[in-house]
Protein backbone atom coordinates (compact mmCIF):
# COMPACT_ATOMS: atom_id res chain seq x y z
CA UNK A 1 0.00 0.00 0.00
CA UNK A 2 0.78 3.34 -1.06
CA UNK A 3 1.28 6.24 1.86
CA UNK A 4 -1.73 8.19 3.08
CA UNK A 5 -1.18 11.90 1.22
CA UNK A 6 -2.66 15.14 3.31
CA UNK A 7 -4.20 17.74 1.13
CA UNK A 8 -4.73 21.25 1.95
CA UNK A 9 -8.43 22.09 2.26
CA UNK A 10 -8.60 26.30 2.83
CA UNK A 11 -11.87 26.39 5.07
CA UNK A 12 -12.61 29.54 6.85
CA UNK A 13 -11.79 29.09 10.84
CA UNK A 14 -14.86 29.19 12.80
CA UNK A 15 -15.24 32.38 15.12
CA UNK A 16 -16.65 33.08 18.34
CA UNK A 17 -17.72 36.85 17.60
CA UNK A 18 -17.28 39.45 14.99
CA UNK A 19 -14.09 41.27 16.51
CA UNK A 20 -12.46 37.90 16.28
CA UNK A 21 -13.16 36.89 13.19
CA UNK A 22 -12.61 40.84 11.65
CA UNK A 23 -8.44 40.84 13.48
CA UNK A 24 -8.24 37.41 12.34
CA UNK A 25 -9.03 39.03 8.60
CA UNK A 26 -6.76 42.15 9.04
CA UNK A 27 -3.71 40.48 10.17
CA UNK A 28 -3.80 37.86 7.16
CA UNK A 29 -3.49 41.50 4.78
CA UNK A 30 -0.65 42.29 3.55
CA UNK A 31 -1.69 45.83 1.99
CA UNK A 32 -3.91 46.98 4.41
CA UNK A 33 -7.40 48.42 2.65
CA UNK A 34 -7.34 51.88 2.41
CA UNK A 35 -10.89 52.05 4.21
CA UNK A 36 -11.25 52.59 7.70
CA UNK A 37 -11.96 49.36 9.90
CA UNK A 38 -14.91 51.13 11.52
CA UNK A 39 -16.41 51.24 7.82
CA UNK A 40 -15.49 47.28 7.09
CA UNK A 41 -17.13 46.44 10.79
CA UNK A 42 -20.30 48.09 9.40
CA UNK A 43 -20.67 46.57 6.19
CA UNK A 44 -20.00 42.91 8.18
CA UNK A 45 -22.60 43.94 10.72
CA UNK A 46 -25.00 44.63 7.96
CA UNK A 47 -24.23 41.73 6.22
CA UNK A 48 -24.39 39.34 10.04
CA UNK A 49 -28.18 40.88 10.63
CA UNK A 50 -29.25 39.91 7.53
CA UNK A 51 -28.60 36.40 7.78
CA UNK A 52 -25.44 35.74 6.62
CA UNK A 53 -22.30 33.95 8.77
CA UNK A 54 -19.26 35.21 9.98
CA UNK A 55 -17.53 32.43 8.01
CA UNK A 56 -19.53 33.64 4.80
CA UNK A 57 -18.19 37.35 5.91
CA UNK A 58 -14.43 36.01 5.94
CA UNK A 59 -14.55 33.92 2.71
CA UNK A 60 -16.08 37.33 1.15
CA UNK A 61 -13.62 40.01 2.48
CA UNK A 62 -11.07 37.93 0.62
CA UNK A 63 -12.77 38.35 -2.67
CA UNK A 64 -13.52 42.16 -2.82
CA UNK A 65 -11.68 45.28 -1.97
CA UNK A 66 -14.38 47.60 -2.79
CA UNK A 67 -16.14 47.81 0.82
CA UNK A 68 -19.83 49.43 -0.02
CA UNK A 69 -23.11 47.28 0.58
CA UNK A 70 -23.70 46.17 -2.95
CA UNK A 71 -19.99 45.03 -3.34
CA UNK A 72 -19.89 43.24 -0.55
CA UNK A 73 -23.31 41.37 -0.92
CA UNK A 74 -22.21 40.88 -4.55
CA UNK A 75 -19.03 38.75 -2.57
CA UNK A 76 -21.11 37.40 -0.49
CA UNK A 77 -23.48 35.84 -2.91
CA UNK A 78 -20.87 34.76 -5.46
CA UNK A 79 -18.95 33.14 -2.44
CA UNK A 80 -22.08 30.87 -1.95
CA UNK A 81 -22.43 30.48 -5.49
CA UNK A 82 -18.94 28.99 -5.75
CA UNK A 83 -20.00 26.80 -2.87
CA UNK A 84 -22.87 25.03 -4.16
CA UNK A 85 -21.06 25.19 -7.83
CA UNK A 86 -18.42 22.05 -6.26
CA UNK A 87 -20.81 19.80 -5.12
CA UNK A 88 -22.91 19.25 -9.00
CA UNK A 89 -27.04 18.99 -9.69
CA UNK A 90 -27.27 16.73 -7.00
CA UNK A 91 -25.78 18.69 -3.94
CA UNK A 92 -27.72 21.92 -5.06
CA UNK A 93 -31.01 20.02 -4.42
CA UNK A 94 -29.61 18.50 -1.01
CA UNK A 95 -28.59 22.35 0.00
CA UNK A 96 -31.72 23.50 -1.31
CA UNK A 97 -33.87 21.44 0.65
CA UNK A 98 -31.68 21.52 3.83
CA UNK A 99 -32.38 25.54 3.21
CA UNK A 100 -35.98 25.38 3.07
CA UNK A 101 -35.74 22.59 6.16
CA UNK A 102 -33.91 25.50 8.33
CA UNK A 103 -36.84 27.77 6.83
CA UNK A 104 -39.19 25.32 8.35
CA UNK A 105 -37.74 24.98 11.91
CA UNK A 106 -37.27 28.42 11.86
CA UNK A 107 -41.00 29.25 11.40
CA UNK A 108 -41.93 26.79 14.16
CA UNK A 109 -40.18 28.47 16.64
Amino acid sequence: MGELIKLEVTQAPAFSDTAEMLNTWWKGQKAKPLVKPARIRHIVELALNAGWTLEDCYLALDTTWAFTESAFETALRKQKEEQEDRYGKLGKRILRLRRERKGEKGMQR
